[in-house]
Formats: C-alpha cells, structure tokens, sequence
C-alpha cells in the first residue's frame, strides 16, 4: 500500500457531488470535502464499513457526464453534523480515472 498522503489534496471551490451506487440503484448521496489522483474525503449520510468497495459517480461543476470510479473506505469518522460521516476512499487500482482527465476536473474544481 502506497503513501496516499504524498498526493496533493483540493478542497474544491466548486462542489464535487457523489452518488454511491450499489449496482446501479443509488445507496447514498454526498459530497466531496476534499479529493486527489489517489482518493477523496466523502461527506455523506450513507453508512459504510472500512474496507468495502463503493462505486462513485463524481459529478463535477460544469461537467455533463458523472466520472464512475471504484473506491474502497479506509477510514471513517463523525463529523460535528447530525447524521453526516466522513469516509476516506481511495481509489481502487486499475479503476482510477485517468490521472489526465481527473488532473483536469480537480484544478477546474479548485479554481
């Protein structure tokens, strides 16, 4: 397992929703805190276990098509809102979106 904090973290200044899906019927919903090539800090109401795989629809700001990634949970913690949890998901390998395309929206997301 790699050091994922060596990847340059964005609290994007424009929202990043997600959908986590559970096969193809929406599960929960939420947004980003903050995101990297290598995974995100999701807010949301859902209730997930570390360890399990999520599938992600990224929806980003002016962005016509959602980015479908695959993440697992590797950790996950309470926020000082009722009922919202904070969840780090890294991207599952070989289901990351490409660097390239997820470089872009994270700096257009940032800016």
């Amino acid at each position: 397992m790699t050091d994922n904090r060596r990847a340059v973290r964005v609290v994007p200044r424009r929202a990043i929703t997600v959908a986590i899906d559970d096969n193809g019927v929406p599960r929960a919903y939420g947004v980003v805190a903050n995101i990297s090539e290598t995974g995100a800090c999701v807010l949301t109401n859902g209730s997930f276990r570390v360890g399990e795989r999520l599938v992600l629809q990224l929806s980003f700001a002016r962005e016509p098509v959602p980015v479908e990634t695959v993440g697992d949970v590797v950790w996950s913690g309470a926020t000082q809102d009722r009922g919202v949890l904070r969840y780090g998901v890294q991207w599952a390998e070989g289901s990351r979106p490409s660097r390239e395309h997820l470089r872009t929206l994270i700096s257009s997301s940032a800016g």
